[in-house]
């Protein structure tokens, strides 16, 4: 139950700029009065101002300024709800929402909205709407349950019946379903995706494999050739040494041969030289018989023996000369064959060093070959594994997917069967059916204490089924403004009573702005009085009226407003 203490304002309308306050539980019985345009229904837009951020009556929240101080208004009220003290402070000019517990100030929120809506539906427990349905009634704007909506009038009733949690159930419900619908949408389409990339990893994986093999087999038979050319020319190559062996000329001998023609031809110069000198001499002997020196004849014998001499030396020299030529023939034609060996010997060297080349490189090319499969070997064992890893994550993502997809599935229909339950023909609905007895009971049962007899009922939808006396097809607005009013606060009663049973919107506040000023006659004012004395001790009812003289001596606290200097206060 909400336990109200007391509410204090200043530059409130017409209040000035001292705060006027007005204890709220200290008496039962509280009659507000002053001339008009004095103050005293500034109280019913203080309280819903203080509570609800905005007045009881229809006025604007920028003209609930004070038009002459033009600032500074303030509005503080303070309540307790099991034993924990609560107070709020609103302000406009400078804009003021401060909401304390214990003392703690609580809101720390930068989100006024979001404070306010912890206020009412964690604190108050109440809207704007149940509480000028159960706690102020006022005649100027005060909109009778009878006269609100179907919807409206559910709303009410919710609230007071503490069920509005399940029209908040339902509210967050109906998000829940949107968002387990985009939920399920989201998780079928990323399995779409995750089954598409499924599709790729394997198309993937299967090429990439073809394409490694491939490679590999066209290297294979590139080694393979490889292969049979390296075994070619290495054959080649032994043949050209085999050939190399066959030649056994070498520089060696080719250096000893020119060293023997140049010997001999050393000796054949000489040889030469001596036959030339020894025809010479011939030549002379033969010719002369006086020696061309001395001028002496030349003796015969001498001369006989001189030429027999020469002449067997030229023999002798010429034949060692013939035989030195000879030498040096067969010399000159075994320098021109190793020579011509030798040729082929380097020759052959020459095609060995080109083959040895073409054999380096053809092994180099195998090798490369052979380190390609081996990287590609590697590269299948890293690529395959990876695009494996990838392609069994993904199918462990899918099925994961899956799983989302049926659990939220199963939560869809779990939130189908909760919003069965929680639609207005739901839960909601029985638990009116069984309150709505009860309440019948109390409103006739006010509707007794106030002298009016009819057996006024409300069904499930709220609409009225009125019996009376010798007549039917009767309607609340079939009653005068004075049965109607009764009716008002028959429920008003009912609705104050129920909400006190269910500990729900439970008060000790009820205000009354000019109740007894319009509808009620003297009869009527005396058994409502009658009801206001039954009413619990707990309750602290506040009486706007202008009918001083008649209502003054009623009440157990008169608070008397009046305007000074064009302020209101109260006079004490």
């Amino acid at each position: 139950m909400i336990q109200f203490q007391k509410v204090r304002y200043k530059n409130f309308l017409s209040s000035g700029n001292k705060f006027i306050e007005i204890d709220l539980n200290s008496n039962k019985t509280n009659l507000l009065i002053g001339k008009n345009g004095a103050g005293k229904s500034i109280f019913t837009d203080v309280v819903t101002f203080a509570l609800f951020s905005k007045p009881f009556r229809k006025i604007n929240k920028p003209q609930l300024i004070n038009n002459v101080n033009k600032s500074n208004l303030e509005v503080e009220i303070e309540f307790t709800i099991n034993n924990v003290r609560y107070k709020v402070r609103r302000g406009l000019k400078p804009a003021i929402f401060e909401i304390y517990e214990d003392g703690r100030f609580m809101n720390q929120d930068s989100d006024s909205g979001y404070d306010q809506d912890y206020l009412e539906s964690s604190i108050l427990k109440m809207n704007y709407k149940a509480f000028t349905q159960i706690v102020i009634v006022g005649h100027a704007t005060y909109m009778p349950f009878m006269k609100l909506s179907p919807a409206d009038r559910r709303i009410i009733i919710e609230n007071i019946l503490d069920i509005d949690i399940f029209s908040k159930m339902n509210t967050i419900l109906k998000q829940d379903v949107l968002q387990t619908k985009e939920d399920i949408n989201d998780v079928i389409h990323k399995h779409d995706i995750a089954k598409e990339k499924i599709k790729i990893y394997k198309d993937n994986l299967l090429k990439s494999r073809a394409s490694i093999e491939e490679k590999i087999v066209k290297n294979n038979e590139i080694v393979s050739q490889l292969e049979t050319q390296i075994a070619l020319k290495t054959e080649s190559i032994n043949d050209l040494h085999d050939e190399m062996i066959e030649i056994t000329s070498d520089e060696t001998t080719l250096s000893k041969i020119r060293e023997s023609i140049s010997e001999l031809s050393g000796y054949e110069i000489t040889i030469k030289n001596k036959l030339k000198t020894i025809r010479k001499e011939i030549n002379f002997f033969s010719d002369n018989d006086v020696c061309s020196t001395c001028h002496q004849d030349i003796d015969a014998v001498f001369r006989h023996d001189i030429l027999k001499k020469n002449q067997d030396d030229e023999e002798k020299f010429q034949d060692g000369l013939n035989k030195a030529q000879a030498k040096i023939r067969d010399l000159e034609l075994k320098l021109n064959e190793t020579v011509e060996s030798i040729d082929k010997i380097n020759k052959i060297n020459a095609d060995i060093t080109k083959k040895n080349m073409e054999l380096s490189y053809l092994q180099k090319e195998m090798k490369r070959v052979q380190d390609e499969n081996i990287s590609l070997e590697e590269d299948k064992a890293t690529n395959l594994k990876d695009i494996e890893a990838e392609f069994n994550r993904l199918q462990t993502e899918s099925e994961s997917l899956l799983i989302d997809r049926d659990n939220l599935l199963n939560v869809q229909h779990i939130n189908s069967l909760a919003g069965v339950l929680l639609k207005d023909d739901g839960i909601k609905t029985k638990i009116i059916r069984n309150y709505l007895p009860t309440m019948n009971k109390m409103i006739n049962k006010y509707l007794g204490m106030m002298d009016f007899f009819i057996n006024f009922n409300l069904d499930e939808n709220f609409e009225e089924v009125i019996k009376m006396a010798n007549r039917e097809n009767f309607s609340y607005n079939s009653f005068s403004e004075g049965e109607k009013l009764r009716i008002d606060l028959a429920i008003l009663f009912t609705w104050r009573e129920i909400a006190r049973l269910r500990n729900s919107a439970s008060t000790n506040l009820l205000i009354l702005d000019e109740v007894f000023d319009s509808s009620l006659d003297s009869t009527g004012i005396d058994d409502f009085l009658k009801i206001i004395n039954t009413l619990s001790k707990n309750t602290n009812i506040f009486i706007i009226s202008h009918k001083e003289e008649i209502l003054t001596d009623k009440f157990s606290n008169v608070i008397k407003f009046e305007k000074v200097k064009g302020f209101s206060r109260i006079i004490i």
